[in-house]
């Protein structure tokens, strides 16, 4: 069974709790499944002031636009939080797809390489994460990109429209070259080519990497000797449970969201 990954700060705005997907869907693997009762980060809430609502299609939903800018084709998946069948669609090199999802949305949007139009892809469970919570605290929407499970594929979001108030508000969070991945941490497929980095949480289980158990609260469990490296070579990505501060996003944008990989 497959699970959905643990976002601490979507959390501590919703107060609910990550669900593990049902067999058989294409997420990724989960890191941590807890409930945080925490405040926002200052970065996601405090800075934030008042701009334009949210792009809504006529059946009030917010338009996802998901670009390839990768060189071969991918399969873009989408899954709601909480749980529910997972949907996902093939992409060619240079093309798009749109996502519609509800106004009031909370899920994760990624991609995997080497796909036979079904589950089967050559890229496996570690996936660069395009994480949103759309209306959520103050009625604006949340959105980051998320390392905490893994990444395969550069990837960026850019709010389309909104009023920029400092990098945080209607920010455009990304990484454009991937970080190193130590051996130890590195998905291989059957050839021995390296698809994917696992996190430490992914490859090891440690509550000191998966921020659970006595490394559960937000002062005790801190950036590891993996996640560093991570967020040194991409500063606007989630490196780790507890990586708010820097990672997390806010905004009401104009005309919804576009979701770039490569």
């Amino acid at each position: 069974m497959v699970a959905i990954s643990s976002l601490v700060s979507f959390l501590a705005l919703t107060g609910m709790t990550v669900m593990a997907a049902p067999a058989g869907s294409a997420g990724p693997s989960s890191s941590v499944s807890a409930t945080s009762t925490s405040s926002p980060s200052k970065s996601a809430s405090s800075s934030a002031s008042t701009s334009s609502s949210s792009s809504k299609s006529s059946g009030g939903d917010v338009t996802i636009t998901v670009k390839n800018s990768c060189s071969n084709s991918i399969q873009v998946n989408q899954l709601t939080n909480g749980g529910g069948a997972g949907k996902s669609t093939s992409v060619s090199a240079g093309g798009s797809t749109k996502v519609s999802v509800p106004s009031n949305w909370g899920g994760r949007i990624w991609a995997r390489e080497g796909c036979d139009g079904g589950s089967d892809c050559q890229s496996g469970s570690p996936s660069s994460l395009a994480e949103f919570l759309l209306s959520g605290a103050n009625g604006k929407d949340y959105y980051d990109v998320s390392f905490v499970d893994g990444f395969n594929l550069p990837i960026s979001i850019s709010p389309n429209g909104g009023s920029s108030d400092g990098k945080y508000e209607c920010g455009s969070p990304a990484c454009s070259s991937l970080p190193e991945c130590p051996e130890d941490l590195q998905d291989k497929d059957s050839n021995g080519k390296v698809i994917g980095c696992k996190s430490a949480c992914s490859a090891y289980g440690t509550d000191e990497y998966c921020c659970t158990g006595d490394s559960e609260a937000r002062g005790t469990c801190k950036a590891s000797k993996y996640s560093i490296p991570v967020k040194n070579a991409c500063p606007d990505v989630y490196s780790y449970a507890y990586d708010d501060n820097t990672s997390m996003y806010a905004c009401s944008p104009s005309d919804g969201y576009t979701v770039t990989f490569c």
